[in-house]
């Protein structure tokens, strides 16, 4: 059995984390508005392919609507896709995409 925590970020308003013993993550480091920032893409450890939580911006999380993301199959790297045309539409960077795996 999994332990599974969700808690609320301050810094990333609306934002929810997940914890679990094995989690896949891809973090995307970017620049915005002269800030660099990060958009963290949690995946369910046994599917890599489906979206389980976020951390980051939640202008971001709302303009690509991450809600549509969730435990869907192939959704990761859409999500992903997502935001970072987000980011670029809005003339920011995507300095770069890294994506591990922790347990």
């Amino acid at each position: 059995m999994l332990a599974f925590a969700l808690y609320a970020i301050p810094e990333f308003s609306g934002s929810i984390a997940t914890q679990e013993a094995a989690i896949n993550r891809t973090i995307i480091e970017y620049e915005l508005n002269g800030q660099a920032s990060q958009f963290v893409i949690d995946l369910d450890a046994y599917d890599p392919t489906a979206v389980i939580s976020y951390t980051g911006s939640p202008t971001i999380a709302d303009a690509v609507d991450v809600q549509q993301f969730y435990n869907i199959p192939g959704s990761a790297s859409e999500f992903e896709e997502a935001v970072c045309t987000y980011i670029e539409d809005h003339g920011g960077t995507v300095i770069s995409i890294e994506t591990s795996s922790t347990v």
